[in-house]
């Protein structure tokens, strides 16, 4: 079985991600794009020789499934059309621009009888993977994250206005650290966040099985390209100091379970749906916290 897919955006992470990812993966054909400008999508579609369609439409009739490189407001609008006709849908994190849209497309994707993939990067690095399992061991009791780069300052995400926004670092580099935090320690019952002096956020959570756990994160630290690492503990502690993945081959992972979970495979692998809406409730609530003076705030995640 071949799925035939396309990829709706035209930006950085849809040039290097997603179009290279899907056509790296096998039993996929990427069959083009669309983009809302025309003349950047038939600039991209020229120089990776794939197929640039007039309208969201168009593409719809052509594929089995569309994979998502747009900002949070135009996946949560056109996610649900897709999912409607009965598509598949690989998305990006956040999961929606809110609680509500992404619980929207948590729940038609359960209505349509359709695979739904949230592609949250760190759960498809096999480095991620293995230290988690070392970290579970533990039966740990609190955690750590660091998660800095200058993405926010120079680079191709320097221009993205959602990004920029005064909370975008919260729903757009946040899940990264949050996911992995999560799938150690367990769901956030509460969060806590502040400001620092260098415009970094800390966020503290409380999680449902009495675990605690912190993150810091700054997307406008010049020092650094990336430096993230994870720590976990109970007595003894493990440690991942720092990472690095090869972004096309974690896509083509990710498009190769969505692949594998539309065939019927039980091994396919897990989508991370729930992560997905659980993380974007946590965000939520992180930001509700830093405008109300830092008190922790209960997250609220409802039933998909």
């Amino acid at each position: 079985m071949t799925l035939k897919i396309g990829v709706c955006g035209t930006a950085f992470w849809a040039e290097h991600v997603h179009l290279p990812g899907l056509a790296a993966t096998d039993g996929i054909e990427l069959v083009g794009l669309w983009g809302r400008s025309p003349e950047p999508a038939a600039r991209l579609a020229d120089k990776t020789g794939v197929t640039a369609f007039p309208s969201f439409e168009a593409l719809l009739d052509t594929v089995d499934a569309l994979s998502f490189a747009v900002p949070p407001e135009v996946q949560s609008r056109l996610a649900p059309l897709a999912i409607a006709r009965g598509r598949h849908v690989i998305l990006e994190k956040p999961l929606g621009d809110s609680i509500d849209s992404a619980l929207a497309i948590r729940r038609a994707i359960t209505a349509a009888g359709v695979t739904g993939l949230c592609f949250l990067t760190r759960m498809f690095v096999p480095e991620i993977a293995a230290f988690l399992d070392r970290a579970r061991a533990l039966d740990p009791r609190e955690g750590r994250a660091e998660f800095r780069s200058n993405a926010l300052g120079a680079g191709p995400y320097a221009a993205s206005p959602w990004r920029q926004a005064q909370y975008g670092a919260l729903h757009d580099a946040a899940p990264h650290g949050m996911s992995v935090l999560v799938s150690a320690l367990g769901p956030v019952r509460e969060v806590a966040g502040r400001t620092e002096p260098d415009g970094a956020f800390t966020l503290s959570f409380r999680h449902e099985g009495g675990q605690s756990s912190t993150l810091l994160l700054n997307l406008r630290d010049a020092s650094v390209q990336l430096a993230e690492s994870y720590q976990f503990r109970n007595g003894t502690s493990v440690d991942l100091p720092g990472l690095s993945y090869d972004r096309k081959a974690t896509f083509a992972r990710a498009a190769a379970t969505l692949r594998d979970t539309v065939a019927g495979r039980p091994d396919a692998g897990d989508t991370q749906l729930d992560l997905a809406l659980h993380l974007v409730c946590v965000a939520a609530a992180a930001q509700q916290s830093l405008e109300s003076g830092g008190d922790f705030v209960p997250v609220a995640t409802p039933q998909p």
